[in-house]
């Protein structure tokens, strides 16, 4: 008897230990970010970075990115923000709990900041001169991730390493309207990111 109470006593605090961690998982509040990433180039900045969410089935993320491109790269210092959604339908799983995404596909919608930018056209130009407002940018991007869960503190966490190849509606535009004298690799980016998963 004197056996089973001394490992009940033992017992306990572990058994309160994984309760307090269910708890704390089941008392995240609902804003709060499911991951972070931070992606190389992609048409959204030179370096750009921010918290996201995924959906309960781990296949469709939605990203608010916070991006920076330099002065020496761009002519100009542009500071920008875009909202991003990816979609990716399979996961293969791997061995030592790696894993693979070999296809996602995405859309975005980017917003420069800068005097130089306008949401509204000047009235100084003629009605239906440009239809585009230049401080938006919407575009997409297809790519591919791989990716490994790892534990963390008795909690599951993933870091992923992904890439993209996308573009935008001008440039899209541009390479229908100039058939012949634009190639694919004229418009097409690539970005380069990594997702690290709370």
């Amino acid at each position: 008897m004197k056996k089973i109470i001394l490992l009940l006593i033992f017992l306990t605090p572990l058994t309160s230990s994984a309760q307090i961690r269910d708890d704390v998982d089941a008392k995240r509040k609902w804003f709060m970010p499911d991951h972070i990433k931070l992606q190389f180039a992609g048409n959204i900045g030179f370096l750009s970075g921010g918290p996201g969410y995924i959906s309960r089935n781990k296949t469709l993320e939605t990203d608010l990115l916070f991006g920076f491109l330099p002065q020496k790269f761009g002519g100009d210092g542009l500071v920008s923000t875009t909202l991003k959604t990816t979609y990716s339908p399979w996961s293969i799983p791997l061995k030592s709990d790696y894993y693979i995404k070999p296809f996602s596909l995405g859309f975005y919608l980017s917003y420069t900041f800068g005097t130089q930018f306008n949401t509204k056209l000047p009235e100084h130009y003629p009605v239906g001169y440009y239809w585009w407002a230049t401080s938006f940018r919407p575009g997409a991007y297809i790519g591919g991730k791989i990716g490994k869960d790892v534990s963390i503190k008795n909690r599951q966490r993933s870091v992923e390493v992904y890439y993209e190849l996308g573009t935008y509606d001008l440039l899209l535009i541009s390479y229908v309207q100039n058939t012949g004298y634009l190639r694919p690799s004229d418009i097409v980016n690539l970005a380069l990111g990594v997702r690290f998963g709370f």
